[in-house]
């Protein structure tokens, strides 16, 4: 899979395991193109009713501010509703709408993640994300992120690793009496 260019578009490998997270985003479309789009093509309200949480909560996650990332993902669903790929395959919409999400937060100005999960390499902050975060299953991770689910285990097992080591010691901080 090749690489995208952006803030969370990236590869990493972790003992003999790659992860390559790809971001990029599908054409973007108005908000009259994509009702228009909708409803020619007879998207479920459904496929709304699961996946707006999910973004919405994504969108939070990466920019912190609630009503900033409200309105980020209100227009990522609009660009959802546009440009679904018809298939009943929940994996290739799964990584559509993990594509599509994470390129419009690459396009937002900076946001609020909190400096431990900003520090983390792209992949392990963005397994981190969805997994906790966004609140998605292994497999639905790794049907996101385009990897085996035991990759997304082994590389989320990392990431936690490393948060632990920056977390300042609780024993080391508290004087004795």
């Amino acid at each position: 899979m090749e690489c995208a260019s952006n803030l969370r578009g990236g590869e990493t490998s972790f003992k003999g395991v790659r992860l390559t997270v790809d971001t990029r985003l599908p054409a973007q479309v108005t908000p009259e193109s994509a009702a228009d789009s909708a409803g020619a093509r007879g998207v479920d309200v459904r496929l709304m009713a699961e996946v707006r949480p999910a973004v919405t909560r994504y969108c939070r996650a990466h920019l912190g501010g609630a009503e900033r990332a409200a309105d980020l993902a209100r227009a990522v669903c609009r660009t959802i509703l546009a440009k679904a790929p018809a298939t009943t395959d929940e994996g290739v919409l799964t990584a559509f709408v993990y594509r599509t999400v994470a390129a419009a937060v690459d396009a937002a100005e900076p946001g609020g993640l909190p400096v431990p999960l900003a520090q983390l390499p792209p992949a392990e902050r963005e397994v981190l994300v969805l997994r906790v975060a966004v609140g998605l299953s292994l497999e639905r991770t790794a049907a996101a992120l385009g990897a085996a689910p035991e990759d997304v285990r082994r590389v989320q097992h990392h990431a936690m690793q490393l948060l632990r080591r920056a977390q300042p010691s609780t024993a080391t901080a508290r004087p004795r009496m």
